[in-house]
């Protein structure tokens, strides 16, 4: 059980993750199509970069989580 609820988890992660991924995307498409200037493009590619690199980390940090919860439940004390 905990871990169909941890794979459903992970699925939401990844399906939040694919969100903030078109979010940037689009925000940086409407950025450039409204400007002219070369340097604000770029300003606007490096930030849609720097989302990225945020979405991505946030991703696997509740990953993360959710595979600590999942070894959390398992955890076997010996009684050596």
């Amino acid at each position: 059980m905990a871990t169909i609820k941890a794979k459903v988890q992970d699925a939401a992660s990844s399906a939040k993750a694919g969100i903030d991924k078109a979010k940037a995307t689009a925000g940086e498409k409407v950025q450039k199509a409204t400007t002219t200037d070369p340097a604000k493009k770029r300003e606007a590619e490096e930030k849609k970069v720097d989302r990225m690199h945020k979405v991505h980390s946030d991703e696997r940090d509740e990953k993360g989580d959710h595979s600590v919860e999942r070894s959390g439940r398992r955890t076997i004390v010996t009684g050596t």
